[in-house]
């Protein structure tokens, strides 16, 4: 029993189809096949069932599974953790978040600190989010929603006020608070009922009775506040996406109740944390904390 039959049928087995890890592995359906075989024939047990094309693990198969599953893991720690050693302040370091204000501000802060990091922003989607949390297969995540999971860690770092933002020549924008209800026939400029924050702003809303009439509905935050400064509705803002010399834009406080978000990091527990990893989330903790300090003012 050797290293690289037991990844054939590592792979395998994760799949539990052959073409699949066959591709992967850039070998033949029919060598991948001889070799699972081979490994059988040394073991002196069947490791599938088989009918027809498909395949599925049997209990011995189950039993090598779990224990090649900690051997491969241990590898890969192994490897990063030399390339780490090789490189130092070297190496990647992929975020997987949907707030593109905020990962623009924290990588640009960060790579003052490590310019030859190389950087990857990686989408929030469901499928995504399943490899981070199931295989480890990101470095972390900044989400605004708090997910519970054996695998993966919280980290509360800030919780953000909304404000709700319109054109500097709205007749309401010198008042410093708003009721919600004063803005019930007022039309509303937001991104699409897909992305999370919507979701969330909607359900702030519901809270309180509240129900915004959206006009236009658009994939690109940045399209929201151009269409709010050419008088074309009003829209909800997170406090760190305000840019304070937008002298056409008027963020107003929401009256009705705490209108806020909390932003943290999913940090995972089952993978190596390289030590740029670690290094990141002391500067998100940093970075956050400087944001409070202004805040508090």
């Amino acid at each position: 029993m050797d290293l690289l039959k037991l990844k054939y049928f590592y792979t395998v087995a994760k799949y539990e189809n052959v073409s699949s890890a066959s591709k992967e592995l850039l070998i033949s359906q029919s060598a991948l096949s001889k070799a699972i075989r081979t490994l059988e024939d040394e073991l002196r047990m069947d490791l599938f069932y088989r009918s027809g094309k498909r395949i599925s693990l049997n209990k011995n198969g189950e039993f090598l599974f779990t224990r090649v599953k900690q051997i491969f893991k241990e590898l890969q720690y192994l490897e990063k953790a030399l390339i780490e050693h090789r490189e130092e302040d070297n190496g990647s370091l992929s975020i997987i978040t949907t707030l593109p204000y905020i990962f623009t501000n924290l990588v640009d802060s960060f790579m003052e600190k490590y310019p030859n990091i190389h950087y990857q922003q990686v989408s929030l989607s469901k499928e995504n989010l399943y490899n981070f949390i199931e295989n480890g297969r990101y470095d972390i995540c900044i989400s605004a929603s708090e997910f519970t999971h054996p695998n993966i860690k919280w980290i509360p770092l800030f919780e953000e006020e909304i404000f709700l933002t319109v054109p500097s020549t709205f007749p309401i924008s010198n008042f410093n608070e708003i009721d919600l209800q004063h803005f019930k026939d007022t039309p509303f400029i937001g991104l699409s009922t897909n992305y999370s924050y919507r979701q969330f702003t909607d359900s702030l809303c519901l809270r309180y009775n509240f129900v915004p009439k959206y006009r236009v509905e658009v994939e690109e935050a940045t399209t929201i506040l151009q269409l709010i400064k050419n008088g074309k509705g009003v829209s909800f803002t997170p406090h760190t996406a305000i840019d304070l010399s937008e002298e056409k834009l008027k963020h107003l406080r929401i009256k009705n109740g705490p209108f806020t978000r909390k932003i943290g990091l999913l940090q995972h527990n089952n993978t190596y944390q390289a030590k740029i990893i670690n290094k990141f989330i002391e500067h998100c903790h940093a970075y956050f904390k400087d944001i409070i300090k202004v805040q508090s003012k």
